[in-house]
């Protein structure tokens, strides 16, 4: 199998987590090679043209000629260790909030967070003088959206415990206040504040957006059925539906038969829930993970 075909594979098969992978990885592999190009021609500094139409901006005059970069931002990093810890916490939260909370919700968390991020970043510029949090400098990386993930399902899941190298069993919700906690101090060391008010705008967006969901608002959900809505512009050659209908529905079983399937299959799914809180997401069996991904898919 080709690089490109187990590429293709993963994309097909690896559920939203590896589909952003992906999209991170392929955009910084383009930047560098458009770089690579530069410098073998003799004309260092290439990729900078590129980057400078993917970073996001809050100057106006640049934003008017570049309305794209509040979404292009949150996939690009230039330096190679920028990316790699970024997609190492991405691939931490990302994994347990795909396999709880399902494909479309981290989807919709990851562009909502980013989002939301880029506008705590314009809005420093606004702050008072004092705070010296205006930046006018670019802003480019995944590190808001990953907050978003990584806060969301730690503000779903808080009790939740995972086990961190050198560390051991820790709850989520402890991680989520030591990340949390980072950028706070950091931001009034003077250096990058861009970029650390809108980690702080992630995470806040997937503290709320988990809030609501726990009340039965789904925001992330909510964005990500829309987007695949307007994706389906007209002209579109549209795929067959087939409804898949449950097995006793098939079968014509009563309604009994079918919520007491149904609440088995939730009792299931919350002693999943617990043994991940007591023991961690790594004690999961392979067909337990299997079957919290397929549930987690379905809403």
């Amino acid at each position: 199998m080709s690089i490109a075909d187990d590429i293709k594979q993963q994309w097909n098969t690896g559920g939203m987590t590896k589909r952003l992978l992906i999209v991170n990885i392929g955009v910084f592999a383009v930047v560098w090679a458009v770089e690579l190009v530069g410098w073998l021609l003799g004309y260092k500094g290439a990729s900078v043209l590129l980057l400078d139409q993917l970073m996001g901006t809050n100057i106006p005059a640049k934003f008017i000629t570049r309305p794209w970069t509040p979404v292009t931002y949150m996939f690009t990093h230039q330096a190679p260790m920028h990316l790699f810890w970024n997609m190492v916490m991405f691939w931490f939260s990302a994994q347990l909030f795909q396999v709880i909370l399902g494909d479309k919700r981290l989807l919709g968390n990851y562009l909502l967070g980013g989002l939301t991020g880029y506008l705590f970043y314009v809005l420093g510029s606004f702050m008072p003088a004092h705070l010296d949090l205006g930046s006018n400098g670019p802003i480019l990386g995944a590190s808001a959206a990953v907050m978003s993930v990584l806060i969301g399902i730690a503000s779903y899941r808080p009790d939740m415990e995972v086990n961190l190298f050198l560390i051991g069993p820790v709850r989520l919700k402890y991680v989520g206040i030591a990340v949390l906690a980072l950028d706070l101090i950091a931001i009034r060391g003077g250096s990058n504040t861009g970029g650390h008010l809108a980690h702080l705008g992630g995470a806040l967006y997937g503290f709320l957006a988990a809030r609501q969901l726990a009340k039965g608002t789904d925001w992330s959900g909510a964005f990500a059925g829309w987007l695949e809505r307007i994706t389906k512009w007209p002209g579109r050659r549209q795929r067959m539906r087939v409804e898949k209908k449950s097995p006793h529905k098939a079968r014509g079983a009563s309604d009994t038969d079918f919520n007491a399937s149904k609440k088995h299959k939730q009792e299931r799914i919350d002693a999943i829930l617990d043994k991940i809180s007591r023991s961690g997401y790594d004690s999961l069996s392979k067909a337990e993970r299997d079957f919290l991904f397929r549930n987690g898919n379905e809403h």
